[in-house]
């Protein structure tokens, strides 16, 4: 149990809350009994002296009326309290004292000697207890308030937590939460973030594993075969290019995690188009010298990790080169923005589109493709991280893509 409370803030409070009430209430009853103690001897005091003061007055058989009174703070009391009524106090013997009676609430006195009797009603209030009554009842108000208050406010942390003992179990779902304090909603905002970016991770990862295994399966199944055939020159350079091939494929994934994992910040150094597109050429290796048409690119500069430019430009031509239906692709810079345009099929996804599943249907992707947009995947990704936007549009049989400045 101790442990238990060091450890939890809500065992903690509710800990503090225990305390400061045994701390009040203790406080309530010591003030409480000091006082009424105080008042019972001040009380009895005046009573001592009122029946003193009374006892002549009764013994010369003098009128009294409530005016007499006032300065006593008492009234004469009309009628005689019943058996029932209980006394509180006697002084005296049979001739001659007081006795202090309760009755329906009232404290009644009764002075009497052997010429004559009067029974007077207490007027004075115990405003002293009445306001330690007041005091303590308010700040044990305030106190309960003021944990109700605190539980409330640490409700959602109570709910996030819940939420982590879930994820435990596998359990990614949101926090679906809203609070009138900005750190709980700051919690629940990064947590919620976390959480999809947890999402995004695992599915691009599931993702990573199925185009891996799937773009294995074809060279692997080409190397099988040409095992079966006798050794020879020919043979062994067709083993060769498999290899090069699943290194190439390798490489491309490496570059896939790499984009999945990827958090550090990127700077954004500048880099001429033009140079980027001739070092893409060259692992393209584009027999058209027409195919790649360029318009108003000459100094046009793209900003941020030359590395992933290269990934994305590589993709989007290759893409474009091998889906289009003239095997061409046209770069247009202006107002800041590169236009990429080829003439062919619309794309299965839009990727200027935030998504979260990559997964292409049958009737979406080409023959060709693995079925999980891993080109589409690459490009929206690299453009992103560098701080860019792309935009994509398809009219009279054009595919179009707008990369910008964000």
């Amino acid at each position: 149990m101790w442990s238990n409370i060091k450890t939890s803030l809500i065992a903690q409070i509710r800990l503090l809350f225990v305390i400061s009430l045994v701390v009040i209430l203790g406080l309530w009853g010591f003030f409480y009994i000091r006082q009424k103690h105080l008042q019972d001897e001040h009380n009895m005091a005046r009573y001592f002296s009122i029946a003193s003061s009374l006892q002549p007055v009764l013994i010369q058989s003098f009128s009294i009326s409530d005016e007499d009174l006032k300065a006593y703070n008492v009234k004469i009391f009309t009628q005689k309290p019943p058996s029932e009524a209980k006394m509180l106090y006697h002084k005296g013997d049979e001739l001659k004292g007081f006795s202090l009676f309760s009755y329906q609430g009232k404290k009644v006195l009764y002075v009497y000697n052997p010429i004559g009797t009067i029974y007077l009603e207490d007027l004075e209030e115990d405003y002293a207890l009445i306001l330690i009554h007041s005091i303590f009842a308010i700040l044990l108000g305030l106190q309960t308030i003021l944990f109700m208050v605190s539980k409330k406010m640490l409700t959602p942390l109570m709910d996030v937590e819940l939420h982590f003992k879930r994820m435990e179990g596998g359990d990614y779902s949101e926090v679906a939460m809203t609070s009138q304090y900005k750190e709980i909603n700051q919690i629940s905002h990064s947590y919620n973030k976390a959480i999809r970016h947890i999402g995004y991770l695992l599915e691009t990862r599931e993702m990573f594993n199925k185009i891996f295994m799937h773009e294995m399966k074809t060279p692997l199944a080409k190397g099988m075969f040409y095992l079966k055939n006798e050794p020879s020159v020919k043979t062994h350079e067709q083993i060769h290019t498999v290899f090069e091939a699943i290194n190439a494929q390798l490489n491309t994934f490496k570059t896939l995690e790499e984009l999945i994992g990827k958090n550090e910040a990127i700077l954004p150094h500048p880099h001429a188009l033009n140079s980027l597109l001739e070092e893409v050429l060259q692992t393209l290796h584009v027999k058209d010298a027409d195919a790649i048409q360029t318009k108003g690119c000459e100094r046009y500069t793209l900003y941020g990790d030359k590395e992933l430019w290269l990934v994305c430009l590589k993709n989007i031509l290759d893409n474009a080169l091998q889906y289009s239906k003239n095997h061409k692709v046209s770069l247009t810079c202006k107002e800041n923005k590169l236009h990429i345009s080829n003439v062919g099929e619309p794309l299965p996804i839009d990727i200027s589109q935030n998504l979260h599943s990559w997964k292409l249907d049958k009737t979406q992707r080409h023959k060709s493709s693995t079925g999980y947009g891993f080109g589409l995947f690459i490009i929206q990704k690299t453009v992103h991280l560098n701080g860019y936007t792309i935009d994509y549009s398809y009219e009279n049989a054009h595919v179009t893509l707008i990369i910008s400045p964000k």
